[in-house]
């Protein structure tokens, strides 16, 4: 008889994967992590918590407050620093990642430049990644410049930011964009959930503001659709990118009067980016210690938002968990902003009653290209409404803000209330009493775009959305971003280049273009 068959072993467990904390922009001191660490710390170990390492936590700390340092080198600096702590911890360890503010871009770009580009992402060490108020699509606060923000002690402890980050962080940054893109076009072909070593993202962000730490100089902190800092939509990362392109020009083609130079832009494309995880956590905003998403949270056990809502994300451990958690966090999320909890109001002694409305917003970034990819900015880009297509017949409330980028002036930011553009019922408090009236909707919704001034030898022509293209409301979504691409054809006119077989000098210095080349 020969040897007994062996009986297979099973493959040891995996290690448990360590804790890896990411603070935000302009931080000094590893305290601005407060009691999350040390809460997450006692909860995972609690039994039913998450596989989690709870024995090593590691608290990151990198400089962002220098205006020599970018967010390229602060990721490069992190692939050192984790590869340290990975080699110390022993072989196949991985590590969930916590960050907030900025922390979750830092990450990003890290997981991109190392593990995506690279080639390596079956080998990347991290299997989670949960990003509290992330600026993933920028702040709007970051044009404000350093010194205002430095002077914002709620926020910055008098510390200026380093230009470096901010011009990253600025709304439609040409950095952030290129990130963003990326996730949006590249990333749903990667399957990161469903991967051997899958990478589990994760946004949590809240609505609330602190009125305790509002800026009465700053509107930004006060600012509806966002935590005071952040908006919903720039942390989401379920995005979108739009190109809509003018029809190329026929040779030959007449000339038409200069009131006629207008050309319809038509959809070319539209890609989502891969369905992630994001939830609204309640009642919490970007910084402070009573209501801030991190720094509110507090080691003495009580029940809290934040907590309980990274610790479900922490819990997953397959893709069909994480599809189920997204699910769930949607639900939540469309709950938590029905039209009868959208009402906030503040009582002052003496005044009157302050009265804020949460409805939910979107925001658009707009490129302004040409047929070439070079930068259109002497352009006015103006929304319309109705079928007359006119401005003056957008909805009350339709625009909350509106930024230009500086660096990259053909970047436009529009962050708009979605509620007054597909309508919205009168908002009525407790006691029946209405706050606001209904919003009324009027669609359909385009844009237009005018040149600032005539080009004559090589210009660009006044563009709108076509009528068969359908409507702007159908390119945008609440609590996300969506990038639109407006490609208009760079027309270049006879005469640019010339021959000339009169062989008698003469200046050409006057003579008039022809018709598009």
């Amino acid at each position: 008889m020969g040897p007994p068959p062996r009986t297979p072993h099973p493959p040891p467990p995996m290690p448990k994967p360590l804790l890896v904390f990411v603070h935000g922009w302009s931080v000094t001191s590893t305290s601005t992590y407060g009691a999350l660490p040390a809460r997450l710390q006692a909860e995972a170990a609690r039994a039913g918590g998450p596989g989690l390492d709870v024995a090593h936590v590691h608290l990151g700390q990198y400089v962002s407050f220098r205006d020599e340092v970018r967010m390229e080198d602060v990721a490069r600096a992190f692939d050192r620093a984790i590869a340290r702590v990975l080699a110390e911890a022993g072989p196949g360890r991985r590590f969930a990642c916590i960050t907030h503010s900025t922390g979750g871009p830092v990450v990003r770009e890290w997981l991109d430049r190392f593990h995506v580009q690279a080639g390596t992402l079956d080998a990347c060490p991290m299997s989670h990644l949960v990003m509290l108020a992330p600026a993933n699509f920028g702040s709007a606060l970051a044009q404000l410049g350093k010194s205002r923000l430095g002077a914002m002690k709620a926020w910055f402890n008098g510390v200026e930011p380093g230009q470096g980050v901010l011009d990253w962080l600025e709304v439609a940054s040409p950095e952030s964009n290129a990130l963003n893109l990326r996730w949006i076009n590249d990333y749903p072909a990667l399957r990161l959930t469903s991967r051997p070593n899958p990478v589990f993202p994760f946004v949590l962000s809240g609505d609330a503001i602190d009125r305790k730490l509002y800026d009465h100089v700053n509107a930004y902190t006060g600012e509806t659709g966002g935590d005071g800092v952040v908006r919903l939509a720039a942390a989401n990362l379920n995005a979108r990118h739009v190109v809509l392109a003018q029809a190329p020009l026929v040779p030959g083609e007449a000339l038409p009067s200069a009131r006629k130079r207008l050309r319809g832009l038509r959809v070319v494309s539209s890609t989502r980016a891969p369905a992630t995880a994001f939830k609204i956590v309640p009642g919490v905003s970007h910084s402070g210690t009573d209501l801030g998403i991190m720094a509110s949270v507090r080691d003495d056990g009580r029940p809290h938002a934040t907590v309980d809502a990274i610790l479900r994300c922490l819990r997953v451990a397959d893709g069909a968990g994480y599809e189920a958690l997204r699910a769930a966090f949607d639900a939540e999320n469309a709950r938590h902003q029905d039209i009868t909890r959208r009402l906030e109001i503040e009582k002052i002694p003496v005044l009157p009653d302050r009265v804020y409305i949460h409805d939910p917003h979107a925001m658009v970034v707009f490129r302004l290209l040409d047929d070439g990819g070079s930068r259109v900015p002497d352009m006015n880009l103006l929304l319309t409404a109705g079928p007359a297509a006119d401005p003056n017949q957008l909805p009350e409330g339709f625009l909350t803000d509106r930024q230009g980028n500086r660096r990259a002036p053909g970047n436009l930011c529009f962050f708009l209330n979605h509620a007054a553009l597909t309508g919205c019922p009168a908002i009525v408090d407790a006691d029946g009493r209405q706050r606001r009236p209904e919003r009324i909707p009027r669609p359909p919704y385009g844009l237009r775009l005018m040149p600032r001034q005539d080009g004559k030898w090589v210009e660009h022509w006044a563009a709108e959305l076509a009528a068969d293209a359908g409507s702007l409301l159908d390119l945008i979504e609440p609590n996300q971003t969506t990038i639109i691409d407006l490609r208009l054809t760079r027309v270049v006119r006879e005469g640019v280049f010339r021959f000339t077989t009169q062989l008698a000098p003469r200046s050409f210095k006057r003579d008039e273009p022809g018709p598009p080349a």
